[in-house]
This record gives structure tokens, sequence and C-alpha cells, in this order.
């Protein structure tokens, strides 16, 4: 009996597609300088000829060539030909991880860090589209969800690639699979309710401890000592509990103390809403529960109807990848399309876009859309940059060139929202951690260069050994 025996280099071709953006991925020196001929600041006019210096991480200078002095010994990228631009912010993703969701309804005791995959795909495509900065939060199938975490799209492990840990929750308003929107709302109502009762139980016994003792120093002729509180009184602008003081902060179920951190404003929330008939209950919860000051909405693109809403709420709000809403009339059958960002433009309301995917409907392409609608480039550029960088609480760290601000630079070939521009190199906190030339992904499917060892190798047949020559 023969069999084919065929060599498949399987895991070498994987090994180089995953390991084909990490050539750049070690950290640069101390100082870089980068030249372009066009550098969008999105903090105010472009410089043209312009310079960045960047020094540990950071910008130390920036302006046009003339004007800013080059260390002699910092590498130069870049050049006339390039255009350089902030790196984009994902301001909510749940990308990157090998599950969205958890099948529990209520789990804030848990974290993204646990189901982030550094290898994943997507954060290689991250770097091939300019996105330097992502806000990680599971999905919108929940009721609470775990613990976020912002991260940049390199590094070996979640702690090399964390940028903030234990950032944010998710909460939706929206039904998850399974439940009614009135079935969603008793789960939260409950989640906090249930809270608040726990607390309200365990400041009730720890007041009666402390009677206790009070009543025995009396009896024993000496003064109860002052201070020795354990606890610390709850805060927040919603509902409080009294004496909560008197508990011990290590005595509260870990199950239920993000739950209580929200509620004393000590969390960032992303509260999603999957239609407009959820936008007034999501602001009336958030301001309920003292949520409010620190709450983005997640909308689904059909909730431009409840726009007057939010706008009054004040709150920011993080768009649905579709950035187009279609409507059929049941009468007439026309159809009637609005275009949701220039909706939330013309309200005032600040406003975050989202990938539709992490290659041909980037952050890149969302922004080119709005354009095209007729948004103008710089507030199309802001959706991606300097508001999504606010949202996430990072407005004074990235999304804008400015001094002092982490160096998350692109290099483009061209403008960023010209449909024929392609990210030559990126560079965050000042490492380059993409470089088109040794993109092999890239490479391949551009220029059909097929990556060194991904190809089968036939080789001849071979014939087993009977049973009879084994004897």
């Amino acid at each position: 009996m023969t069999i084919p025996r065929t060599l498949v280099q399987g895991a070498l071709c994987a090994s180089l597609l995953l390991g084909s953006l990490q050539v750049a991925d070690a950290a640069a020196g101390d100082k870089l300088v980068i030249e372009a001929g066009r550098i969008i600041t999105q903090a105010g006019d472009d410089i043209v000829d312009g310079v960045i210096v960047i020094e540990n991480g950071r910008i130390t200078a920036i302006g046009a060539a003339a004007d800013v002095e080059k260390p002699w010994d910092a590498p130069v990228l870049g050049g006339p030909d390039f255009v350089a631009s902030p790196g984009f912010v994902e301001a909510h993703s749940d990308s990157g991880m090998d599950r969205s969701n958890e099948n529990l309804d209520v789990t804030p005791f848990l974290n993204v860090r646990d189901s982030i995959d550094p290898v994943s795909f997507y954060f290689e495509d991250c770097k091939r589209w300019g996105i330097t900065t992502i806000n990680v939060q599971q999905g919108n199938n929940t009721v609470v969800a775990g613990n976020g975490r912002i991260v940049k799209p390199t590094g070996m492990t979640v702690e090399e690639m964390t940028m903030r840990p234990n950032y944010g929750f998710k909460i939706s308003i929206a039904p998850k699979g399974g439940k009614s929107r009135a079935t969603q709302r008793q789960a939260l109502e409950r989640a906090f309710g249930d809270l608040r009762s726990e607390l309200e139980e365990l400041a009730t016994d720890a007041q009666e401890t402390k009677d206790y003792e009070r009543r025995e120093a009396l009896a024993q002729g000496r003064d109860l000592e002052e201070g020795k509180a354990p606890g610390r009184a709850m805060t927040g602008t919603g509902w409080k509990v009294e004496g909560l003081e008197n508990v011990d902060r290590a005595e509260i179920d870990e199950k239920i103390l993000p739950l209580l951190e929200m509620v004393e404003g000590r969390h960032d929330v992303f509260l999603y809403c999957g239609a407009p008939m959820d936008v007034q209950p999501a602001i009336d919860f958030a301001a309920k529960n003292g949520l409010t000051a620190r709450t983005t909405l997640v909308l689904d693109n059909s909730c431009w109807k409840a726009a007057d809403a939010i706008a009054a709420s004040g709150l920011s709000v993080v768009l649905d990848s579709n950035l187009v809403h279609v409507e059929t009339d049941v009468v007439t059958e026309e159809e009637t399309e609005t275009f949701v960002p220039g909706v939330f433009a013309e309200k005032g309301i600040p406003f975050a876009l989202s990938s539709a995917n992490s290659s041909t409907n980037s952050l890149w392409f969302q922004a080119a859309v709005c354009v095209g609608h007729g948004m103008s480039p710089k507030d199309a550029m802001a959706a991606v940059t300097t508001t999504a960088a606010e949202i996430i609480g990072l407005g004074d760290q990235v999304g804008s060139l400015e001094v002092g601000k982490l160096a998350n630079v692109l290099l483009l070939t061209g403008d960023p929202l010209d449909m024929t521009s392609f990210v030559e190199q990126a560079v965050v906190e000042g490492s380059v951690i993409y470089d088109r030339t040794k993109d092999v992904r890239n490479k391949h499917l551009y220029e059909g260069v097929e990556p060194r060892g991904a190809a089968a190798v036939e080789t001849e047949e071979a014939e087993l050994p009977s049973k009879d020559d084994a004897k």
C-alpha cells in the first residue's frame, strides 16, 4: 500500500503572516524625526513642509522645517512626498477578542483582558490602516458586561499592548438575545436594585456593630476612638446609602463592587441603544444611577430620530458603522435615506465613528464617506481622532499632533481620506510599528509576491512497509 507524502508548510506560512508586521515593533531609539510635505495636526492649521521631533515617545517640537531644530543624532522618517497625520482612534470596538460576549447577563467582575488575543489579525489590520488607539469593550449582546481596556495594536502580550487597563463598562438598554425590552430593563433594575439592597444591609449591620462597641466602651469607662471607620462614605450624584463609611470595602462582594464604583462615578460607561425607543430610557437610567457625567451612548444608526433628546442630555455618542439609515414607506414603498453623522453634527452632538470592518471599511473609509456626504475633512477627521480621543478620556494624550502628546503618527502616501492613499509607516509612542515595505501580506495581495515557505512542496510517494517486512 502506498500513500502520498505531502509536506505542507502551513505552520511556517502562519508564522510569516502573523509576524509580518512585527518586524518594526522593536522600540526605536529615544529620538526620532518625521518629515512630511504636509502635516495634519488636528490642533490647528496644517503645516506645509513640516517636521515633527519625538523624544522618549512624545512630541517635543512640531512646525515648519525652517523653524524647528532637528537633533543631529535622530533617525529621520518620511520626506516631502508624504503626509503626516495623527493615528486614528477607535472609540469603541468589540474586535480583537476570542469572544465578544459572555453568556451571563451581569458580569462586571470579568475583564476583557482575559479575552484579548494579541496575535489576532484584527490588530495587524489596525496597523495597516493607521488605527493606533483602540477602546476594547465587550459586545452589545449583554446586560452589564465586563471591564474594558484601551490598547495599542502592538505588543506580544496584553500588558505590552495596554494603554489604560480596567477602563469602562458596557451596559445595554437594548435587549440581548432571548430577552424582550421589558425583561432587559427588569434585569438592569434588578442588578442595581440588588446592589442598593446589599449595601443597605451591610451598612445596617455595620451600624449595629458600631453601636454595640460604643456601649461597651462607655460601660468600661473609656472613649471609643474616632476616625477608625475602615470604609468611606458613598459618593456620586445618584442614589446613596447612608452609613457606608462604616463598611470595610473589602467586605463588599467583588461581583457587585464594580457596580458601586459606577454609581460613584469612578468608571466610564458605554450605554448601548439599539433603537430610538431605547434612547430616553437610557438617559433616564444614567441619571437615576448617577452615571450621566461619565456615560457615552453607543447607537444603532436608527437612533438619529432621538437626536433632540440626546442633544438635551449633553451626552456624546459613538455611531454605528452603517452611516446611512434607509427607511421604506409602508404605503408608497419609497425609500428615504438619512446621513446619520450629518444629523448629529447639525445638533452639535459630539460623535465618534466606528469601523465597519478592519480592512475595507476602517476608520479612514468611514471618515471619507462623511466627506462624500458634504462634511468638511477637518470635522470628519475629528470623528476618528480628536473627538474619539476625548470620548475615551485620552484627549490630552492622543488624537492630535501637539507638543507633549504621545507620538502616535501616521506617514501616508497622500491625503488620509483619499481612496488611493496608503499608510507607509505608523509610529506609536515614538516606535515604528508598521512599515509597508515589510508587509508580507500586502506584498502578496498587491504585488503577487508569495511569502517564503508558503507554497506546498510535493515529494515522491513513499511505500509503507508490509506486515511481512515487519517480521
